[in-house]
């Protein structure tokens, strides 16, 4: 596992006057941010950093030499890790913004919007993932930090909870504040968000090993099959409402594979659909592909392989196809082996699974106004009716 501390720069004079520096140079730490500096190093020397990097920009330079010099480190500067570049905005404050189309707009709408002479926040957010990636990769199990700016942290903070970018400003990165983020097999899991309070003693993964009396390792994956590329993807329910029974399943030429899955991972598989194509900003270049109920119908006989766990999704770039990962449902807790199945579908393919999904899913009991709880055909027993207990019935 590794440990990303990603850290904003202390406070500077442009901060304080609400200015946009942008790339502008000699943009130097003020009185109030070397103290924030120097406390920041001070929270930080607990913690085994291995290596530091920096954008190139002076204030974020200042807080990394700060820690740096507590650590006996040098700061190594990347380029992809600077400030969001803000063209003929670069200078000017806030208030002299605030009121033009334009910054409306960028508050509105960010993604594609680009100040004049300057770029998007996903540009921005593509540069500085691909640089944390890079970095992540290159200390594996250690503990490193990186030192950039409000704007590009927090698109990358939206990059790894897999947010909406054009939310990215709900996010917080106060100046000196650090956000944790854990990287293992299962990719990013944040830990501390604008953290200005004194971590815990995080320590290497091989240190923490020794510690251990018990080490719990990942179970074995046994890919049962790999439909690489289905000819059709479905869901399905058989029986009466409430009392259905889920299915997934894939089929590729004369095979055909079905997993038995609750409803809920239905419903959960159309909305991550929907949210990975749009992640990819292929959701509105995608045809959704028209299927009758008749071709999205389960093939017979029903026979499950086995019962959902856990779903997945992926995308494999290179021939532009979504992976679904289904992980079954372990008999007993910590299994040595986990068996999985792999269904490799095109946007098209997922798009109509996803409507399908929704459906499928829809088609269920409907749902008291009054309490919230599912109505049976044969009456309904609603706490809120009045205060009595008689039965409700469907017309």
């Amino acid at each position: 596992m590794t440990i990303l501390l990603l850290i904003r720069h202390a406070s500077n004079d442009y901060l304080k006057d609400g200015r946009l520096a942008g790339w502008t140079p000699d943009v130097h730490l003020n009185a109030q941010g070397q103290r924030e500096a120097d406390a920041l190093a001070r929270r930080l020397n607990n913690i085994p950093i291995a290596a530091i990097y920096s954008s190139p920009l002076d204030r974020a330079l200042d807080t990394a030499k700060a820690v740096a010099a507590c650590q006996k480190l040098q700061v190594h500067i990347r380029e992809e890790l600077g400030e969001s570049r803000v063209g003929e905005w670069t200078g000017k404050t806030v208030k002299e913004l605030e009121g033009t189309e334009e910054w409306k707009q960028m508050l509105a709408h960010p993604v594609g919007f680009h100040p004049p002479g300057g770029e998007s926040i996903d540009e921005v957010q593509t540069r500085i993932v691909a640089g944390i990636d890079a970095i992540v990769a290159a200390h594996p199990k250690e503990i490193v930090a990186v030192f950039s700016h409000a704007d590009p942290l927090k698109a990358a903070v939206a990059h790894y909870l897999g947010m909406d970018l054009n939310n990215f400003n709900r996010l917080a990165v106060g100046p000196a504040s650090i956000t944790v983020f854990l990287f293992n097999e299962s990719g990013a899991h944040l830990f501390r968000l604008n953290d200005s309070d004194k971590l815990p003693a995080f320590k290497p993964e091989t240190e923490e090993k020794k510690e251990r009396k018990e080490e719990k390792t990942m179970p074995e994956a046994n890919v049962l099959h790999d439909l690489n590329p289905v000819t059709h993807i479905t869901v399905g329910a058989v029986g009466k409402p409430g009392k259905r029974s889920f299915y997934l399943q894939g089929r590729q030429g004369a095979k055909v594979v079905t997993l038995l899955t609750e409803k809920e991972q239905v419903s959960a598989l159309s909305q991550g659909i929907d949210q990975l194509l749009e992640r990819l900003g292929v959701a509105n270049q995608t045809k959704t592909v028209q299927v009758t109920e008749t071709e999205m119908e389960l093939s017979q006989p029903i026979e499950p392989v086995f019962r959902v766990g856990q779903l997945g999704l992926g995308y494999e770039a290179e021939h532009g196809l979504l992976v679904l990962v289904a992980y079954e449902l372990p008999e007993e807790e910590n299994a040595p082996v986990v068996n999985l199945v792999r269904f490799w579908a095109t946007t098209e393919q997922m798009r109509a699974l996803a409507r399908h999904a929704a459906v499928v899913v829809a088609g269920g009991r409907p749902i008291c106004v009054m309490c919230g709880r599912p109505i049976d055909p044969e009456g309904h027993f609603c706490p809120k009716r009045n205060g009595h207990g008689a039965k409700a019935t469907l017309n």
